[in-house]
């Protein structure tokens, strides 16, 4: 009896590690299909397939070839890459006057209106706008903009080198394009299907890496050709309108009734909750109650 469960036992584990080798085998079947030897449109060869020796070193020498050196690409850059930008906050008398202001001195220095946030009402109002600006112009734009008639509450300029990065960028996008035009010379000269796959693969990734380092590329361009601003324009005292401050009592009623009915709802809810949740406190409250009554009873009779 004890010979056979053992059997039993040794057959279970037996099949459970055969499942286990079979899940393994078909999940790296369905990876490699998915990215090592499939391919839509062209069929499907071979696992295990490999490009033919000659077609392999033909791969390596190219990768080698489009190798571009990042020293040849600091030697053909122009100036260095600035990231700068800058904020500025002025008290002024007339918003809208000063808005105007700023619009003059964006038409002299090409400067373009990406995004504007006016907020509050009467004295509270405050209008911020952010201004891109080509970054030659910077620092003159940034001086005008502090001669405006108003009080500069606050200013700040940061600037960041990214020509470091950038180069790096380029040189990479540069020897993957080198990469990708060898590859297809190597394309059109492959004869089996094996090596087709192969080499199609290869222009696959190097395609998606140059797209994802022209996105890069386009970014850094975005934010080192143009300069971005920040102004904020708020009233000052002189600007402050009385008449904005008008007094409206009835208003004021209604506020304090909403108050008051807020605060009669909030009193209401609490006793309706203390009255549902009550039996929690007052049963044990009772039973406790009960029995020490019980007991004191009990000690009573015992003494009499």
């Amino acid at each position: 009896m004890r010979k056979k469960a053992f059997l039993i036992i040794l057959l279970g584990i037996g099949l459970f590690v055969l499942t286990v080798i079979v899940l393994i085998v078909a999940r790296y079947r369905t990876y490699n299909y998915q990215y090592g030897t499939g391919y839509s449109g062209v069929g499907t060869i071979e696992e295990g397939a490999m490009p033919s020796s000659d077609m392999g070193l033909d791969m390596e020498k190219a990768y080698e070839s489009a190798t571009l050196s990042s020293d040849e690409l600091v030697n053909n850059q122009e100036g260095s890459k600035v990231q700068k930008n800058g904020s500025v906050s002025i008290l002024v008398e007339q918003l809208d006057a000063s808005v105007e202001s700023l619009k003059l001195i964006n038409g002299k220095y090409l400067g373009q209106i990406t995004n504007i946030y006016d907020y509050g009402q009467g004295n509270d109002r405050v209008v911020q706008i952010t201004v891109k600006v080509p970054v030659e112009d910077f620092e003159a734009y940034y001086e005008e903009l502090r001669e405006l008639d108003g009080e500069v509450t606050y200013a700040n300029v940061s600037t960041t080198d990214v020509t470091e990065e950038y180069i790096d960028i380029t040189s990479r996008l540069a020897n993957l394009k080198n990469t990708e035009t060898q590859l297809n010379r190597i394309l059109e000269q492959a004869d089996t299907v094996t090596d087709i796959l192969a080499v199609q693969r290869e222009l696959n990734t190097v395609r998606g890496d140059i797209e994802n380092y022209e996105q890069r590329k386009r970014y850094f361009d975005s934010q080192t050709d143009y300069a971005y601003m920040s102004v904020t324009f708020a009233l000052d005292k002189t600007g402050l309108n009385i008449a904005e401050d008008e007094w409206k009592p009835w208003g004021e009623v209604k506020a304090a009734l909403k108050s008051l009915v807020s605060v009669l709802k909030g009193f209401v809810n609490l006793i309706i909750w203390i009255v549902v949740f009550s039996p929690v406190v007052l049963v044990p409250f009772f039973v406790v109650k009960y029995i020490v009554k019980r007991n004191k009873a009990k000690k009573q009779a015992e003494m009499v």
